[in-house]
């Protein structure tokens, strides 16, 4: 298995609750290993063990009400 790291750009957190929140919902995708969450730099970090679509990250964190400007 491929690991891999993305980086994505997220609008509307916060506080470290909006960051909790992220990192739960994250984490419950199946695939990523390890999630960083910055409210300084508004983004997350992920690390994944197997490929996954980016429209699933991106849906996980616009359902919980935060707005996702990209993933790279």
């Amino acid at each position: 298995m491929e690991n891999s790291i993305k980086e994505i750009s997220i609008d509307g957190m916060m506080c470290d609750h909006c960051k909790a929140r992220v990192e739960k919902v994250l984490n419950s995708i199946d695939g990523i290993e390890d999630v960083k969450v910055s409210l300084e730099n508004k983004n997350a970090i992920i690390k994944t063990n197997k490929e996954i679509d980016n429209s699933i990250i991106v849906e996980a964190i616009e359902d919980i009400g935060f707005t996702v400007k990209g993933v790279n």
